[in-house]
């Protein structure tokens, strides 16, 4: 994680870093939440082509059913999930691709969480 350089990523200021923190946590607190904070405005963009591609009238769903439909996306629509991810993924430098890489199975999980989370409490804005 020493050799990973800093980026144009916007800060996030109520990320804390402590000692006990697992490397994988690290990395995500300090490359992955910064890259998806940066890609928000595209990632929302994306998700509304896929609602459009996919015939769903999001703002006639309730709730409830706007959250099952945003899980499903990613649990179930396989290339989905893979394309949000690859937006993530393309934007490490090739220092933090090697990081990454060494511990790729807990980082995509942690990138799919976030960005459902992320999509989730802006469905305002997917209306």
């Amino acid at each position: 994680m020493d050799k990973i350089k800093k980026y144009s990523r916007p800060a996030i200021p109520t990320l804390e870093f402590t000692k006990g923190m697992s490397e994988e946590e690290v990395f995500q607190n300090a490359v992955i939440r910064p890259v998806i904070k940066m890609l928000h405005d595209l990632l929302l963009a994306y998700f509304k082509h896929y609602l459009v591609t996919k015939k769903i009238d999001f703002s006639r769903l309730p709730e409830r059913e706007q959250t099952g439909f945003i899980e499903n996306a990613f649990n179930k629509d396989t290339a989905f999930r893979h394309e949000s991810r690859g937006m993530v993924i393309g934007h490490l430098s090739p220092e933090e691709y090697l990081c990454y890489s060494t511990m790729q199975h807990e980082i995509n999980r942690r990138i799919n969480t976030i960005l459902k989370e992320r999509i989730n409490s802006n469905r305002e804005s997917l209306v």
